[in-house]
């Protein structure tokens, strides 16, 4: 229904070089039967209605029939503050000028065509949703076109369905009891405001042995490809869906250019007699065309879902940011439906944001990071919010569909696209548009947890005070590096550095000095590390340097960079005390044939520190007898 009149909507706007942008939401009254608990998806969806700065728009089109309760309250909220013209679609609503379906006309039609063709005077009605504004003129036609054949009407004849397949069984079990009470076993007729329910009522007619139309005749409305291609095929009133939506832009077009005030347009529907009616033979069954239609649908769905289980394998293996966009532009224009597509995310997207009501004046730059237009893949540009499209589009003569994206309410960006139909299949897309915002969610939860992990292992591997590497660093890197140093038969070499009187500085000139005097060390480390060398600290005034395929000559080397450079500092920074460091050093080859067990790694690193820490304790001795 609703791709229907976007097609028309598209159809007529092109004709009249207006450019049309839909601002889309995937609510809708029947799933939120089931999922009244997912408001938070509601609100995140929203957003899609406050996108737009209505005032910097010449007209809006809206389009009934496609939103729940929430969505819907939230819509007309918006639309009651703004002064430019609106149109009304697809159904009724006394706020607006309506370009919609002569419900009576072509409802009584149905009923008229039961009573003169077939000779039907027991006639029911399964009724739609008392709250829905099409189901009294609906009940209201069917009275009158059995009162216009002198039949009288009986409210007792209409039950109130749900508007889908569920209200088969209930409304039959109402409907046959009913028929009962007065000596009948079944009506001549059941009228239904809609082809989901006759659809809903024929299937329960066949579990019970009743055949339609042999035992009764079912007629539905709305005229779905659903109804029209079942067996029995469904005789109904088909709405003209595309017809309103391409007589609705023609209206505002009036309005501008006429200076035609706005009013009601009513459009007869389409009555197409079908088998469900008898005027059709139960033996013609267009299997082929059945076959056809829905080959072509499950391989839209096949597509979509490999689209979809493409896109999170790929983006789930991305590495960084980048690659998760390039993923999602290189498996997005393949089997997802779209001839172009633009991924606009807000600032601060991953921040979990919650949209407020004056989203629509508030301008932000937004930023294309995935996407394509046709087969090339877009580059990443930014544009204003308030411009909603970037300039090549918002300038050429297309329609395009925005969706926000969103993890239910906290919102992301929004989607631009353009289907390869003028009007888009939302049970296709939406799985993959929510699967879509639910990717990028996993992407930063996961990004967060990273970042957490890479804090947490700093917080456990690193020195808070200078930054290297603490003892835990120590045994992760010795242990790696014995096991590489074993195979290869290469020398680990463990250097022992301690600051010479600590204690002393800290005493004397206060423990802001020993910090200076620690990291000025720790700097020195870093600065002398031409060979690949881990620096650590494992205690107070200790520090120990790891590297692999070691010498005495590096070692050398790296004592005198670090030396020198504690001496240059404490000559420019006028330190009035000495700063020294006393080094000791263990250089060996590990053995080849020995254990790798945690406790032998252990007891390894233990013995080369043992070993280095002796010898820098001799030369600690030399530099309290002068030695330095």
């Amino acid at each position: 229904m609703t791709h229907a009149i976007q097609e028309g909507i598209s159809k007529a706007a092109l004709e009249l070089g207006i450019k049309i942008i839909y601002f889309a939401s995937f609510s809708d009254s029947f799933s939120n039967k089931i999922y009244e608990h997912y408001q938070h998806y509601d609100e995140g969806d929203t957003v899609s209605f406050e996108l737009p700065d209505l005032d910097d728009f010449d007209g809006i089109i809206r389009i009934d029939l496609t939103y729940g309760p929430y969505s819907l309250e939230h819509l007309d909220a918006r639309l009651s503050k703004v002064k430019i013209p609106i149109v009304n679609v697809g159904g009724y609503d006394e706020r607006y000028a309506n370009v919609v379906n002569d419900e009576e006309s072509t409802f009584a039609n149905i009923v008229d065509h039961l009573i003169t063709k077939h000779g039907c005077k027991d006639i029911y009605h399964i009724a739609g949703l008392r709250e829905r504004h099409f189901t009294q003129p609906r009940i209201n036609a069917y009275r009158d076109a059995l009162e216009k054949h002198g039949i009288p009407y009986d409210e007792n004849k209409v039950y109130y369905g749900t508007l889908w397949h569920d209200c088969g069984d209930p409304a039959l079990d109402y409907i046959l009891a009913d028929c009962a009470k007065h000596g009948k076993k079944y009506p001549d007729a059941i009228v239904c405001a809609n082809d989901y329910s006759a659809v809903g009522l024929i299937d329960a007619c066949h579990q019970r042995g009743i055949e339609v139309p042999g035992d009764i005749l079912v007629t539905g409305y709305d005229g779905l490809e659903e109804a029209i291609q079942g067996y029995p095929s469904i005789s109904t009133g088909a709405q003209p869906f595309s017809k309103s939506g391409y007589e609705g832009v023609y209206a505002l077009h009036d309005y501008w250019t006429k200076n035609e005030p706005l009013k009601d347009r009513l459009i007869l529907g389409e009555l197409l007699c079908n088998q469900s009616c008898g005027c059709k033979p139960m033996n013609s069954y267009n299997i082929e065309d059945i076959r056809s239609i829905y080959t072509r649908r499950l391989d839209r769905v096949a597509d979509l879902a490999q689209s979809t289980t493409n896109l999170i394998l790929s983006i789930s293996s991305a590495k960084t940011m980048e690659e998760c966009f390039n993923e999602i532009t290189k498996n997005s224009s393949i089997d997802s439906g779209f001839t172009d597509m633009l991924l606009c995310l807000a600032p601060n997207w991953e921040d979990q944001r919650v949209v407020g009501p004056d989203f629509s004046k508030e301008d932000e730059e937004m930023t294309v990071v995935a996407g394509f237009i046709g087969d090339t893949p877009v580059e990443k540009e930014t544009f204003r919010k308030k411009d909603l499209l970037p300039p090549d589009l918002l300038s050429d003569p297309n329609p395009y569909y925005i969706f926000a994206i969103h993890h239910l309410q906290y919102y992301m960006g929004y989607l631009v696209v353009s289907p390869k139909n003028l009007a888009y299949e939302s049970m296709f897309m939406k799985s993959w548009i929510v699967n879509l915002g639910s990717m990028l969610e996993n992407w930063r939860i996961r990004h967060k947890l990273n970042l957490a992990v890479q804090r947490l292992e700093k917080i456990y591997n690193r020195d808070m005070l200078t930054d290297l590497y603490n003892r835990h660093g120590y045994e992760m890197f010795f242990f790696q590096f014995f096991k590489e140093c074993r195979i290869d038969q290469i020398p680990i070499g463990v250097m022992m550095i301690d600051m010479d009187d600590l204690k002393y500085v800290n005493d004397t000139h206060g423990h802001a000095e020993g910090d200076y005097s620690l990291c000025t060390i720790a700097d020195g480390m870093r600065l002398a590390s031409k060979n690949g060398e881990v620096c650590l600290r494992t205690g107070g005034d200790e520090f120990v340097v790891l590297a692999k395929n070691y010498s005495e000559e590096k070692a050398n080397e790296y004592v005198k960079i670090l030396r020198d450079h504690i001496d240059e500092c404490i000559t420019r920074d006028k330190k009035d005390y000495n700063l020294s460091v006393s080094v000791g050093t263990c250089i060996k080859v590990p053995p080849r044939e020995c254990s790798t067990d945690e406790s032998f790694l252990r007891a390894f690193s233990e013995e080369y520190l043992r070993i280095a820490d002796a010898a820098m304790y001799e030369e600690k001795k030399e530099h309290k007898a002068g030695g330095r």
